[in-house]
């Protein structure tokens, strides 16, 4: 069949048999025309997105325009759930209600992953516990049930990462000529339920650094509650971000786990510009007696001090790996009062600390480094909305009124 030609005056032929009868072949020719006319019709109607996905991602990293993150989980998403679903489609017949239906069924399949291992595990403890009654007569020592993993559930935010990769890769295959239309745009995702972030109250965050003073991560857990910053941001930070004197810090690098991997990068930005945080005294002083525990350990370790000037550090100068942080933080917290949180609880209270004392949206953006204000309203707007309501009922409270009988 012969399309119209092009603006360049090409002609254009689709080719396709095997249909049943003639009517069958008619609407085939009509859906094809139709399809030209909306401007739908790809250049390529053989490539599939088993095919193209790792030429997109390639080419991505070629130009180097993902971070180690990003590489890592578009990688994930392709290998482990992309392709096995939708892989066998080809591009110009992918349609927005295939992903739709490949997100219901990832979603089945990982829940189905998760009951198998638990009902596994709970066999396995079952028959180790029969196993050890019979060990225990006999005075053994017991044995340990097997365990095998239990997947993590593919919630909303999974999808919608698995999404995203996807669509900008549809994105780039729709430039390249190769569809005329990105059918990501028609699937329709799991909804979303976004959670409230509850910050510590600031009794709560007293009592745990008063309880872990004594641990020797102590100035980070102070600094991040104090400043804001992101675990990665923390652990790439180093002295000569920091003055001391006038308490400014600058934000310049991260140091992130990509698969247990450590990745150093710049750190995020707003328009090209360094994020620059206030510290008060306390953390300073907190800051400034950690600097000399640092360096008699240096002189301590000798030769030996991985000396790469970085705040946070273990003994020997070595920095610190992030999962580390994560770990530790966690052993404190479900010891002394804050059990369920993460380090990242740290940075909501800091925020929840600015919005309290009456800063606006715009100074609390730009403290955490979100890229927007629209990132700052969609995670702290309940908390501006409560603030806001506080100053309220104090204000009212400045105006004198007749006591009621």
């Amino acid at each position: 069949m012969e399309l119209p030609p092009e603006s360049g005056g090409e002609r254009r032929q689709v080719t396709k048999g095997g249909y049943r009868n003639a009517k069958a072949a008619a609407d085939a020719r009509a859906e094809v025309i139709r399809r030209h006319r909306a401007d739908e019709l790809a250049d390529d109607t053989h490539k599939t997105l088993a095919e193209w996905l790792p030429e997109w991602l390639a080419g991505r990293e070629d130009r180097d325009e993902l971070s180690e993150n990003s590489l890592y989980a578009y990688r994930e998403a392709i290998k482990n759930h992309l392709i096995p679903k939708l892989g066998h489609r080809k591009l110009s017949e992918l349609r927005g209600l295939d992903i739709t239906r490949a997100y219901s069924a990832m979603r089945r399949e990982r829940q189905q992953a998760i009951i198998n291992a638990q009902a596994l595990n709970a066999r396995n403890a079952a028959e180790a516990e029969r196993i050890n009654a019979q060990r225990r007569a006999q005075g053994l020592k017991p044995v340990k049930p097997k365990r095998v993993g239990v997947p993590r559930t593919l919630g909303p935010v999974s999808i919608e990462r698995i999404h995203a990769c996807l669509s900008k890769a549809l994105k780039a295959a729709r430039k390249a000529g190769l569809i005329r239309r990105n059918p990501a745009a028609d699937a329709d995702l799991p909804k979303r339920v976004q959670n409230k972030v509850v910050p510590p109250e600031p009794e709560r965050y007293g009592a745990f650094l008063d309880a872990v003073e004594a641990d020797r991560l102590y100035p980070l857990w102070v600094l991040m509650g104090y400043s804001g910053l992101r675990r990665g941001e923390a652990c790439g930070l180093m002295w000569l971000d920091v003055d001391l004197s006038s308490g400014r810090l600058v934000v310049a690098r991260s140091r992130v786990a990509v698969n247990h991997r450590v990745v150093e990068r710049g750190a995020k930005t707003d328009a090209g510009q360094r994020r620059v945080v206030y510290l008060d005294d306390d953390a300073l002083d907190v800051l400034k007696a950690w600097r000399k525990a640092q360096d008699e350990e240096r002189v301590a370790w000798g030769d030996a001090y991985q000396d790469g000037g970085y705040v946070f550090t273990r003994e020997n100068g070595e920095p610190l790996h992030p999962n580390h942080v994560t770990k530790r933080y966690a052993r404190l917290a479900a010891k002394h009062g804050m059990a369920g949180t993460k380090p990242h609880t740290l940075r909501h209270f800091r925020a929840s600390a600015l919005i309290s004392s009456g800063a606006d949206i715009t100074a609390v953006s730009k403290t955490l480094g979100h890229k927007s204000i629209s990132v700052t309203s969609d995670i702290y707007g309940h908390l501006f909305e409560k603030a806001a309501k506080d100053a309220a009922e104090k204000a009212a409270g400045f105006v004198p009124r007749r006591a009621s009988e």
